[in-house]
């Protein structure tokens, strides 16, 4: 799968140098990720662990792709080849001065197919030069722009095909492996000059974000952000069944999953792809007990994967199958009464039938809910 960073013509230039991608908040400390006793605005906590969540879902052999502000033009491919870390915000953050902006979160990469001249912003989103239909737009990048604020977005396979395609022709692809970005020319540029990216401060910060998840979960505070947390490094592990419901390989991971102008966001979507079927399985969290108003907030999400994602694979001839899936609080230690009410409520959602949605090739499957709780100091789901 592939991502896209957003940049600008001097991080951009750092960034080819040293290879790695990055982004972050100057103005958010990131004490609290490393002593849970330190307070930060609700908001910013949450716009920090959303960008952790953004670059944990990046899997080594990943694609990414740079976005230049400035100049509106996409510039790749290049491939991820470390987990993300953190490099924290504060006066020692590594290639500050270079960057002139403090990059915390990040991800080595290496060269994979290294064109020389970016795409601009229209050819890559507006244009309909080769297009049949309105899901073969870059929608992600397009509702992005629209609402989103991220620093690294994820895009579908077919957006990275579509991207491909348009940037491929009559470009030229670099063989080397070291460069640099000539700000002149609005070009990446080949280099013989090699600068190593620092071995120190690539903090794994995995143990640090499930400690603070358990104190939120023990203490009744919302963190719904790092249930999303969990859920991707779940996902990203040989784990993964204990949330899906087969053992194929996860060939694509997105979070905050933008489905619409109004900016709804599908919370994680995993997509299990092999060479006939593919499942799609649309994972809706919620730090607190479920109620019935999510199996319309779930139709919603259907509907818009039926008319923007599917169309994709069943082009493909590909059979699919679709598994809305929710996470919520359970009642493990609650009073019989509040069980049954619970049990009584989940069943209501078990029990929708999305078979209206069917089509030839197509199958929407009942939703599965499933439950997080405190188990030996650490919050796991069930």
């Amino acid at each position: 799968m592939a991502h896209v960073f957003i940049v600008n013509q001097n991080t951009f230039k750092v960034h080819l140098e040293y290879m790695f991608a990055g982004t972050g908040a100057s103005d958010v400390s990131t004490d609290f990720i490393f002593d849970p006793s330190v307070t930060v605005h609700t908001q910013n906590e949450k716009r920090s662990v959303g960008m952790m969540v953004d670059l944990a879902r990046i899997r080594k052999g990943d694609k990414i792709i740079f976005f230049v502000t400035g100049i509106a033009k996409f510039y790749g491919v290049f491939e991820a080849i470390s987990d993300f870390f953190v490099d924290p915000n504060d006066a020692d953050n590594y290639l500050f001065n270079e960057l002139q902006k403090k990059l915390t979160y990040r991800v080595l990469i290496k060269p994979y197919k290294v064109f020389q001249n970016g795409i601009n912003e229209y050819d890559y989103l507006d244009s309909l030069n080769g297009l049949n239909h309105p899901y073969e737009l870059c929608w992600s990048l397009i509702y992005r722009k629209l609402g989103g604020n991220r620093g690294c977005t994820m895009i579908t396979d077919a957006e990275y095909a579509l991207f491909l395609k348009r940037i491929s022709k009559g470009n030229h692809i670099l063989k080397s492996k070291n460069f640099t970005f000539d700000k002149e020319n609005k070009t990446i540029k080949a280099t013989s000059i090699e600068k190593i990216y620092s071995a120190k401060r690539k903090l794994d910060v995995t143990p640090n974000l499930y400690s603070n998840l358990l104190k939120k979960y023990m203490s009744k505070k919302a963190f719904e952000h790092y249930i999303q947390f969990i859920t991707v490094m779940t996902l990203k592990s040989s784990n993964y069944t204990k949330i899906l419901n087969n053992k194929k390989e996860i060939t694509w991971i997105g979070n905050e999953v933008m489905c619409s102008f109004g900016e709804h966001r599908i919370d994680v979507i995993a997509i299990q792809e092999d060479e006939n079927s593919v499942d799609i399985s649309l994972i809706e969290l919620k730090d607190e007990r479920v109620s019935t108003g999510i199996i319309k907030q779930i139709e919603g999400y259907l509907v818009w994967l039926k008319d923007y994602i599917l169309p994709f694979y069943l082009s493909k001839n590909k059979k699919v199958n679709v598994y809305p899936i929710i996470i919520s609080d359970g009642v493990f230690n609650a009073k019989q009464f509040v069980k049954d009410r619970l049990q009584n409520t989940e069943k209501i959602i078990a029990d929708k039938n999305w078979s209206n949605y069917n089509a030839p090739n197509v199958k929407f499957n009942s939703t599965k809910i499933l439950h997080f709780k405190e188990e030996n100091s650490k919050l796991v789901i069930e």
